[in-house]
């Protein structure tokens, strides 16, 4: 796996539940509905965002930090949200 010049490791992307707490992601891609989208980029999840999961177990929502701001999600929602690991 390598990496570009913005620390993102290049591969496939994941699912954001799949992430684990504590992890620095990239938000590459939401996959849904235009309603859906719209509303993942009202709230600030767009395409080449940094997310920090503050809590990603398989119980309750997903919770990340986007520009400061802490949102949670529930898994079906996070499922459609795909991420890649950023490097430290």
């Amino acid at each position: 796996m390598s990496t570009n010049t913005h620390g993102v490791r290049s591969g496939p992307a994941m699912p954001l539940n799949l992430a684990g707490s504590g992890q620095d992601v990239e938000l590459v891609q939401v996959c849904g509905g235009k309603g859906f989208v719209n509303r993942m980029m009202e709230m600030g999840l767009v395409p080449g965002s940094r997310l920090q999961v503050e809590s990603g177990n398989m119980r309750g929502p997903v919770v990340v930090v986007v520009k400061g701001v802490r949102l949670a999600l529930g898994h079906g929602m996070a499922h459609r949200v795909l991420v890649r690991p950023v490097n430290s």
